[in-house]
């Protein structure tokens, strides 16, 4: 089967009532998606197509890993994707995004590619960080030449005799506080 057909769902001939799909998403699938952030990942989505007269109930569920780069030390690192997601298909004049949660097609329509909606969903429920976890005995499991190079480059606090040079302001106190050392 065709990649780019598998992702596109012809509704019109669908009776009511309740319908799955099953999709694997893989390396094959992020080459479809223009302008992709991710290049590989192993992600199962299950979408549950629930047709009723005037409205489709997309709900899908994606779990799986993204392959992404590591924010600390750049080598490749796998990103649990976990996801449950409800999208509402309804009809009007023209299409349009109203919410987040809502697509409105055009009433001629017959098939909706929900490739850009799993690929939106699957963006969007990553977490902001991408880094690698911790072994089992704490250790972080990035590349440890990079992290030896990158505390070589780190700021730390002035330490000079000039006690002018040491006070600051007391205000940027409270924001040093939130600065994430590993």
């Amino acid at each position: 089967m065709n990649k780019e057909k598998e992702y596109i769902i012809q509704f019109k001939g669908l009776k009511e009532g309740l319908h799955q799909f099953d999709y694997s998403i893989d390396g094959l699938f992020f080459d479809l998606i223009e302008d992709s952030l991710y290049k590989d990942g192993n992600i199962k989505v299950i979408l549950s197509l629930k047709k009723a007269m005037s409205v489709l109930l997309l709900d899908f569920n994606i779990s799986g890993t993204v392959e992404s780069i590591c924010d600390y030390c750049l080598e490749p690192v796998n990103v649990i994707v976990n996801s449950q997601e409800k999208i509402y298909v309804k009809f009007g004049e023209k299409y349009d995004e109203p919410t987040e949660d809502t697509i409105v097609l055009p009433h001629g329509e017959h098939e909706l590619d929900v490739s850009k909606i799993i690929y939106d969903l699957i963006v969007t429920s990553l977490p902001i960080r991408h880094i690698h976890e911790f072994d089992k005995n704490g250790n972080s499991e990035c590349n440890p030449e990079m992290l030896k190079k990158l505390s070589e480059y780190s700021v730390e606090e002035p330490h000079s005799g000039n006690e002018h040079e040491n006070q600051s302001d007391p205000r940027w106190n409270e924001l040093r506080k939130l600065i994430v050392r590993k």
